[in-house]
């Protein structure tokens, strides 16, 4: 099936910055990830073309990127500096990424999305791809998403799931074991180079610092989003929980609910063998996306994606 023009222009976008912007890769495989995840949200757009849209938690652009390509204006925000607690890289990393990419459609505007500094149904689709977990006021974030869309308008939401949860505490072992074999493998080594005859402050290897902050809440992995606890995410985190609140905080309606990734090689091998996960979820994609949208699958995906339409006039 031969791709459209759209679809050309979005892996090129892949393919440069694969190719050209290694260094500001925030994880192995997260260029090709995020890619086959707008792969898959191209397919769950109510429509091909939009006129202005606004994303919320642009990160290094990457995605605001791949939003030009089907929009005529996009309004990327998120906060102004680095705030690793929020994933939040500054906002400087977007606009250097949009500059390398020599994209011209796209604005950049530092903000919270608990407060907008946009007008009134300003939008005709507000794009969140996993920032709600991290908004500290959810209530007051969402009535801003609905205050600035338009009527009609819509607001493609993805967050993370409780499966997500349960594969993050497989993988948070598999961090702590290999942060421990390292911290351990760079004392041998230190107490083998001090022992020698010939040694100098440069030869010795500066070992991993012992305390390891993760460990604050063990047993369990630390919470991913504005959660206080692990717990509370892996038993709220439902897709069935993630819409009821919404819904439950504003007049949105809900058109669909489904979820894109179902392979469980993708999160299994993600703390350990990233390219390769990535790699299994490239061959099962598309078939991923088709049951995803079965109600019986839709809770075994580590994501939620939402569509949500405004459908009152009202701010």
């Amino acid at each position: 099936m031969a791709k459209t023009p759209q679809d050309q222009e979005i892996l090129q976008v892949f393919n440069y910055c694969r190719l050209n912007c290694a260094k500001n890769e925030r994880w192995p495989s997260y260029y090709k990830r995020r890619y086959l995840e707008f792969c898959s949200y191209l397919q769950l757009f109510p429509k091909k073309k939009f006129e202005n849209v606004l994303e919320l938690g642009c990160g290094i652009g990457y995605q605001s990127a791949f939003l030009s390509k089907i929009s005529t204006r996009v309004m990327a925000t998120d906060l102004e500096d680095e705030d690793i607690v929020a994933h939040a890289p500054g906002m400087q990393k977007a606009k250097d990424l949009l500059d390398q990419l020599d994209v011209r459609n796209v604005d950049l505007k530092s903000c919270s999305a608990e407060n907008l500094p946009f007008e009134d149904h300003s939008f005709d689709m507000v794009y969140s791809s996993h920032v709600l977990e991290h908004i500290p006021d959810r209530t007051k974030a969402l009535n801003e998403i609905y205050r600035v869309l338009k009527v009609g308008g819509i607001h493609f939401c993805v967050v993370p799931t409780t499966m997500e949860k349960i594969y993050a505490f497989f993988n948070y072992y598999t961090y702590l074991v290999g942060r421990i074999f390292v911290h351990l493998t760079q004392k041998v080594v230190s107490v083998f180079k001090s022992n020698s005859k010939i040694s100098s402050p440069s030869d010795h290897v500066k070992p991993v610092n012992s305390k390891i902050s993760m460990l604050k809440y063990f047993p369990f992995p630390p919470p991913h989003g504005e959660s206080k606890h692990y717990l509370y995410e892996l038993m709220n985190w439902t897709p069935r929980k993630w819409s009821a609140d919404i819904l439950s905080k504003t007049q949105f309606v809900l058109l669909s609910q489904s979820t894109t990734q179902l392979n469980p090689l993708l999160s299994l091998l993600g703390g350990v063998l990233p390219n390769w996960g990535t790699k299994f979820h490239e061959v099962t994609r598309k078939a991923e996306l088709v049951i995803g949208k079965w109600p019986v699958f839709r809770s075994l995906g580590v994501n939620t994606v939402m569509i949500f339409e405004k459908k009152d006039s009202g701010s």
